[in-house]
């Protein structure tokens, strides 16, 4: 639905700063609220309801800036926000998460309710400063990730990185799969193979598998 459509959902923040949201209805006013950037933090991403990232897919299509921070996935398994980094949207993963979070064009934030009983749902906090100063945190841990591709943080992330690669390899996944659980492209997944087996000085993936053992890196 473009971003201009007539039909939006009834929303008065100044009478409802806070609500808990079932999923249809959370989706319903992401979709149709969502004018220019959507910020996702989730810590477990294999929790994340399966119509969540699907949302965020469309939004990517729509041109919406859809930026993801998610903490670790299970070994052996293709993340489910594939399909919205496929459609565009930027995703990284980053460990330390400690909850879901969204934030809505920097002025609505979506927060998971810790207690059980709340499972599912999530608050709505209609409060441009709570927003805005989750939005800042984000901006700040996507800076350390992007000082440490450029080298900023030198042997802090090439360890994180070559870490990264090594468990992809040591769980046996191929390259489509591991480039897939890394945000990676297939070749830039090859690329970073190619630099851990010439740091460890090995010839094959398996030498290298073997080599990072001995080490205790993996």
């Amino acid at each position: 639905m473009s971003p201009n459509s007539s039909r939006t959902v009834p929303f008065r923040p100044a009478e409802h700063s806070a609500a808990q949201l079932g999923l249809p209805l959370l989706e319903l006013e992401l979709a149709e609220q969502t004018h220019a950037e959507l910020l996702v933090l989730s810590a477990e991403p294999e929790r994340i309801h399966p119509s969540l990232p699907r949302l965020f897919a469309r939004l990517a299509r729509r041109r919406v800036a859809v930026r993801i921070l998610h903490g670790p996935g299970q070994p052996g398994r293709t993340s489910p926000l594939a399909q919205a980094w496929q459609a565009g949207a930027t995703v990284r993963a980053v460990t330390g998460l400690p909850y879901q979070v969204l934030v809505r064009d920097r002025v609505v934030a979506y927060v998971a309710h810790p207690g059980a009983a709340h499972s599912g749902r999530l608050e709505r906090i209609s409060h441009p400063l709570v927003a805005a100063s989750v939005a800042g945190v984000f901006d700040t841990i996507c800076r350390i990730l992007d000082d440490r591709r450029s080298g900023a943080l030198g042997e802090e992330w090439q360890d994180e990185a070559q870490g990264e690669v090594l468990r992809a390899l040591d769980d046996g996944l191929t390259d489509d799969r591991a480039a897939a659980r890394l945000h990676l492209s297939k070749r830039t997944f090859a690329r970073r193979v190619a630099g851990v087996m010439e740091r460890l000085n090995a010839t094959s993936r398996f030498q290298a598998g073997a080599e990072a053992v001995r080490r205790g890196w993996i």
